[in-house]
Protein backbone atom coordinates (compact mmCIF):
# COMPACT_ATOMS: atom_id res chain seq x y z
CA UNK A 1 0.00 0.00 0.00
CA UNK A 2 2.80 2.39 0.85
CA UNK A 3 4.55 1.57 -2.42
CA UNK A 4 1.40 2.44 -4.41
CA UNK A 5 1.06 5.74 -2.53
CA UNK A 6 4.73 6.60 -3.11
CA UNK A 7 4.44 5.67 -6.79
CA UNK A 8 1.38 7.87 -7.21
CA UNK A 9 3.18 10.81 -5.62
CA UNK A 10 6.25 10.27 -7.81
CA UNK A 11 4.05 10.17 -10.93
CA UNK A 12 1.86 13.14 -10.01
CA UNK A 13 4.48 15.48 -8.56
CA UNK A 14 6.09 16.48 -11.91
CA UNK A 15 2.64 17.12 -13.44
CA UNK A 16 1.58 19.29 -10.51
CA UNK A 17 4.86 21.20 -10.72
CA UNK A 18 4.45 21.81 -14.48
CA UNK A 19 0.83 22.95 -14.07
CA UNK A 20 1.96 25.33 -11.31
CA UNK A 21 4.63 26.81 -13.56
CA UNK A 22 2.15 27.23 -16.40
CA UNK A 23 -0.29 29.02 -14.11
CA UNK A 24 2.49 31.31 -12.87
CA UNK A 25 3.56 32.04 -16.44
CA UNK A 26 -0.02 32.87 -17.41
CA UNK A 27 -0.38 35.25 -14.48
CA UNK A 28 2.88 37.03 -15.32
CA UNK A 29 1.85 37.39 -18.98
CA UNK A 30 -1.54 38.85 -18.02
CA UNK A 31 0.21 41.27 -15.70
CA UNK A 32 2.63 42.37 -18.44
CA UNK A 33 -0.22 42.84 -20.90
CA UNK A 34 -2.10 44.92 -18.31
CA UNK A 35 0.94 47.16 -17.90
CA UNK A 36 1.25 47.65 -21.65
CA UNK A 37 -2.47 48.37 -21.98
CA UNK A 38 -2.41 50.87 -19.11
CA UNK A 39 0.67 52.60 -20.55
CA UNK A 40 -1.07 52.94 -23.92
CA UNK A 41 -4.14 54.39 -22.20
CA UNK A 42 -2.09 56.94 -20.26
CA UNK A 43 -0.10 57.90 -23.36
CA UNK A 44 -3.29 58.30 -25.40
CA UNK A 45 -4.93 60.40 -22.67
CA UNK A 46 -1.94 62.74 -22.44
CA UNK A 47 -1.70 62.88 -26.23
CA UNK A 48 -5.39 63.82 -26.47
CA UNK A 49 -4.92 66.53 -23.84
CA UNK A 50 -1.61 68.08 -24.97
CA UNK A 51 -0.34 66.33 -28.06
CA UNK A 52 2.79 64.22 -28.19
CA UNK A 53 4.81 66.09 -25.57
CA UNK A 54 5.71 63.38 -23.03
CA UNK A 55 6.21 59.62 -22.93
CA UNK A 56 5.05 58.11 -19.64
CA UNK A 57 6.35 54.79 -18.34
CA UNK A 58 3.90 52.66 -16.33
CA UNK A 59 4.93 49.96 -13.85
CA UNK A 60 2.88 47.62 -11.71
CA UNK A 61 4.60 46.95 -8.40
CA UNK A 62 4.38 43.67 -6.50
CA UNK A 63 1.99 45.00 -3.88
CA UNK A 64 -0.53 45.93 -6.56
CA UNK A 65 0.44 49.60 -6.65
CA UNK A 66 0.76 51.29 -10.04
CA UNK A 67 3.49 53.85 -10.77
CA UNK A 68 3.54 56.30 -13.65
CA UNK A 69 6.87 57.97 -14.41
CA UNK A 70 6.49 61.10 -16.54
CA UNK A 71 9.43 63.21 -17.72
CA UNK A 72 8.05 66.73 -18.05
CA UNK A 73 9.34 70.31 -18.06
CA UNK A 74 8.68 71.20 -14.44
CA UNK A 75 8.89 74.97 -14.97
CA UNK A 76 5.72 74.92 -17.10
CA UNK A 77 2.97 74.52 -14.49
CA UNK A 78 0.14 74.38 -17.04
CA UNK A 79 1.71 71.40 -18.79
CA UNK A 80 2.41 69.64 -15.49
CA UNK A 81 -1.17 70.17 -14.32
CA UNK A 82 -2.67 68.86 -17.55
CA UNK A 83 -0.35 65.82 -17.63
CA UNK A 84 -1.19 64.89 -14.04
CA UNK A 85 -4.91 65.41 -14.65
CA UNK A 86 -4.87 63.18 -17.76
CA UNK A 87 -2.89 60.39 -16.04
CA UNK A 88 -5.04 60.65 -12.93
CA UNK A 89 -8.18 60.34 -15.05
CA UNK A 90 -7.01 57.05 -16.57
CA UNK A 91 -6.24 55.52 -13.19
CA UNK A 92 -9.40 56.89 -11.61
CA UNK A 93 -11.43 55.08 -14.25
CA UNK A 94 -9.79 51.76 -13.33
CA UNK A 95 -8.95 52.02 -9.67
CA UNK A 96 -12.04 53.99 -8.63
CA UNK A 97 -12.01 55.40 -5.13
CA UNK A 98 -9.40 53.03 -3.74
CA UNK A 99 -6.79 55.38 -2.25
CA UNK A 100 -3.10 54.71 -2.63
CA UNK A 101 -3.39 52.32 -5.58
CA UNK A 102 -1.29 54.46 -7.92
CA UNK A 103 1.27 57.21 -7.84
CA UNK A 104 2.44 59.67 -10.45
CA UNK A 105 6.17 60.43 -10.39
CA UNK A 106 7.28 63.55 -12.25
CA UNK A 107 10.90 63.87 -13.30
CA UNK A 108 12.56 66.86 -14.94
CA UNK A 109 12.94 66.63 -18.69
CA UNK A 110 15.73 68.48 -20.42
CA UNK A 111 14.67 71.02 -22.95
CA UNK A 112 15.31 70.17 -26.57
CA UNK A 113 18.17 72.03 -28.23
CA UNK A 114 18.11 72.37 -32.02
CA UNK A 115 20.89 70.65 -33.93
CA UNK A 116 22.74 73.84 -34.91
CA UNK A 117 22.89 74.95 -31.26
CA UNK A 118 24.33 71.57 -30.20
CA UNK A 119 26.98 71.85 -32.92
CA UNK A 120 27.91 75.35 -31.72
CA UNK A 121 28.24 74.12 -28.13
CA UNK A 122 30.42 71.23 -29.28
CA UNK A 123 32.62 73.63 -31.28
CA UNK A 124 33.09 75.91 -28.26
CA UNK A 125 33.94 72.93 -26.08
CA UNK A 126 36.58 71.88 -28.62
CA UNK A 127 38.22 75.32 -28.40
CA UNK A 128 36.67 76.75 -31.57
CA UNK A 129 38.15 73.93 -33.60
CA UNK A 130 36.29 71.89 -36.13
CA UNK A 131 34.31 69.03 -34.67
CA UNK A 132 34.86 66.78 -37.68
CA UNK A 133 37.27 63.85 -37.74
CA UNK A 134 38.45 64.30 -41.31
Amino acid sequence: MQAVFTGAIVLLLPSVFIVGLLLLSDRLQRRALAVVARQIEVTDAIDAELGAVVVPVVRHRLGGRWQVFVPVELDNSDTVTRVVRAAHGVFDAHEGTRPGRFEIVLSPRQKFAPWHERAAVAARAAGEESVSWT
